[in-house]
């Protein structure tokens, strides 16, 4: 089991550990890229289509213990259910390429997952670890971005704005999406981190920055997420959540300390207009409480009702929403499967969601007392779990490329994590028809990723414009789901 006492955090961060969590330190530096290195939907859909590439290449030559077991048992049989009925979906589309991209980018995205998955449940503690540490160097570099916004506006008499925290994003909800998968675990590592610890107060000024950054932006889903997180953990953890939500409590203060002192008492002490965060989310909420939502779910389950069984195909819920000009996805992950991939597809989904989430339970169970590292960590996982379907019922969390990279990491994380507690039964290694059979559905992936990506990716990297026949199509309306400009 894992212990911070034997392995502190900072012990196991060694470039040995970041060997045997390839696949995981990928994850955090095309999470860094899109951070830091591009700027915009588009390049940060370019980093994640080239990731999830490299990934696919990755499992090709070191992921013989991935492939064929990240689809067996009860839940992966469920998802490998899920992923031949939108398929199936893709192959009656109105534009099949487009929407086999959707799912072969969500294949590689779980292999990928498992991939993580299956280094931390072979290397334990040091990969779980080596992961989030990762992640918070990446989180950190991005704090310095504001760093420089901050320092550089207020001495310009520069008012601050929303677009200072959220910097290299297309909109500000975006980095919102990011937040609710990497806020927990970043949660986790000041819990885990000892106070003696030199990089702890690293932590804890990135952990305080990514809630003042929240409440600055009033990314209300992630909010939303994270109450019903610590709410499902303190009842599902009892006490053994106790010392987790207690970082949540007090990063969380801190957060609306910083929010307060930097936000406002600073601005107002050199003359400039500070941020009213707090006063406008209530007056918008209050003047429309679904933010336009609405008519997106209400044509989202009009397509359900056409569309039962195999839904209008992945990716394909923009090809509706033309008269709308408000999205191309209908904000919430139940009504966007549903409608794209078809009822059955969606109870697929839901059955490997619900299997998921009874083995987390079930790894919390056999935690002893007296281990409170994986107390907190089976309460910081329990909050991620429930922040991320919670936030997905009124967001893109599901559609966006930062948001799905931090995803997939958070699932690898989860699983992994639960193997070490409860160690998956051993089996016979998998024929050479297994192998011959996982190795087709990761090329077949990522030609699907190439194929729906190909025609435009080189002009996204060199920011072309819209061709005539394209300007035609969008009508003048970008909507980001694969590219910012829409393809329908």
């Amino acid at each position: 089991m894992l212990t911070t006492e034997t392995h502190p955090p900072m012990n196991g961060f060694s470039m040995q550990v970041l060997q045997n969590a390839r696949f995981a330190t990928l994850l955090c530096v095309a999470i860094f890229a899109n951070f830091m290195v591009v700027a915009g939907h588009d390049h940060q859909r370019l980093v994640e289509i080239g990731t999830v590439l490299l990934g696919g290449a990755f499992l090709l030559l070191y992921g013989r213990a991935t492939m064929p077991g990240a689809l067996c048992g009860s839940a992966g049989i469920a998802l490998a259910a899920f992923f031949v009925l939108g398929t199936c979906s893709a192959a009656l589309a109105f534009a099949p390429r487009f929407a086999l991209f959707e799912v072969a980018n969500f294949f590689l995205l779980y292999m990928f997952a498992s991939a993580v998955a299956e280094e931390i449940s072979r290397n334990g503690q040091a990969s779980f670890l080596s992961a989030i540490c990762t992640l918070a160097f990446a989180c950190a570099s991005y704090v310095f971005l504001f760093i420089v916004a901050y320092v550089a506006g207020l001495s310009l008499g520069i008012p601050l704005a929303l677009d200072d925290f959220t910097t290299n994003f297309s909109n500000i909800r975006f980095f919102n999406h990011a937040q609710t998968s990497t806020l927990p675990l970043l949660i986790l590592l000041c819990c885990l981190t000892p106070k003696t610890a030199k990089l702890r107060w690293l932590w804890l000024a990135v952990t305080t920055y990514w809630w003042m950054a929240l409440f600055a932006t009033m990314g209300r889903g992630t909010l939303l997420g994270m109450a019903a997180g610590c709410v499902a953990a303190a009842v599902f953890a009892r006490r053994r959540a106790f010392s987790y939500l207690r970082s949540v409590m007090l990063t969380a203060a801190l957060g609306g300390l910083a929010y307060f002192l930097l936000l406002t008492v600073v601005p107002a002490l050199l003359g400039v207009a500070g941020m009213h965060s707090f006063t406008f989310a209530v007056e918008r909420t209050v003047a429309d409480p679904t933010s336009a939502r609405w008519p997106l779910w209400h044509l989202a389950v009009a397509l359900i009702t056409e569309h039962p069984w195999l839904g209008v195909g992945p990716m394909h819920f923009a090809h509706y929403t033309g008269h709308l000009h408000i999205a191309a996805h209908p904000h919430d992950w139940l009504l966007q499967i549903g409608a794209e991939w078809g009822l059955p597809a969606l109870l697929c989904l839901l059955i490997a969601v619900a299997l998921g989430l009874r083995a987390l339970l079930r790894a919390g169970a056999r935690i002893d007392r007296d281990d409170t590292a994986n107390q907190a960590i089976f309460a910081a996982l329990s909050v991620g779990a429930v922040a991320i379907l919670v936030d997905g019922l009124v967001s893109g969390i599901f559609v966006m490329p930062q948001s799905q990279l931090a995803i997939a990491l958070y699932l690898g994380c989860a699983i992994g994590w639960q193997r070490t507690i409860i160690p998956a039964v051993s089996a016979t290694a998998p024929g050479g028809v297994w192998r011959l059979a996982g190795t087709a559905c990761i090329v077949m992936a990522m030609a699907g990723v190439i194929a729906g990506a190909w025609p435009q990716a080189l002009a996204k990297l060199h920011n072309e414009e819209l061709t005539p026949a394209e300007q035609a199509l969008n009508n003048g309306d970008q909507w980001p789901r694969l590219w910012k400009a829409g393809h329908f």
